[in-house]
């Protein structure tokens, strides 16, 4: 299955999205600066720990993954990209992120501004209220 390659615009964009509207991301920086295949986000808060960081991937074919990390005891991600057995658009849950964790998302939308912007405001609901049930609300922002 063919997902396209890593696109260095809709990055681009992911990374003004995320600092002009989520002050608790304090780093944004690229894997690799000339031939960027992943942006990373550093956040001041997080879930289960002090600090998180969402490393976002956007290819051509629109095709993305948001994964959350806070170590190896804290993952989640919302991904499209095609699956048999689910939807491609899909959330694999904490605290693992595997594989058989995934789940349909309660992100619909397509758009790099309006996924980045769900997935920070999903978290943000998440850090404020504790609950990990937030991160897969009935009506996302």
């Amino acid at each position: 299955m063919d997902t396209g390659t890593p696109d260095p615009r809709m990055l681009s964009t992911a990374r003004t999205i995320a600092e002009d509207s989520e002050p608790l991301v304090t780093t944004v920086t690229f894997d690799d600066p000339l031939d960027p295949e992943t942006l990373h986000l550093h956040t001041d808060a997080g879930i289960r720990a002090d600090t998180g960081r969402f490393d976002i991937t956007w290819t051509t074919k629109h095709y993305y993954k948001y994964h959350y990390t806070e170590g190896p005891t804290f993952n989640y991600r919302y991904d499209r990209h095609p699956r048999i057995d689910l939807p491609d658009e899909h959330f694999h849950e904490p605290p693992a992120a595997g594989h058989d964790d995934a789940v349909p998302s309660c992100i619909d939308v397509e758009t790099v501004r309006l996924v980045t912007l769900a997935v920070l405001q999903l978290w943000r609901d998440t850090v404020e209220s504790g609950d990990v049930d937030q991160l897969q609300q009935p009506d996302p922002p």
